[in-house]
């Protein structure tokens, strides 16, 4: 039975160059959701769309008091 020898060449980084596109990705990404939720959380107004009307007059659930105490 013949004998196989095999030969791997490995190519070994030398780790002076690291690439920035995930991080870039990664806090591109959590802009992206952070400017989205601000939008929604400060949104005052309505869409008209080929789908339908969104309204996104937001109510705070803290209201006034509805007697408030008197003054001495």
């Amino acid at each position: 039975m013949p004998e196989y020898k095999e030969t791997h060449v490995v190519k070994e980084d030398s780790g002076g160059r690291s690439s920035a596109t995930p991080w870039l990705a990664f806090f591109l990404g959590a802009l992206l959701i952070a400017v989205v939720a601000i939008f929604f959380l400060n949104a005052r107004g309505s869409f008209n769309g080929p789908a339908g009307h969104v309204d996104f007059n937001i109510k705070s659930p803290v209201t006034a008091p509805a007697n408030p105490a008197p003054a001495k």
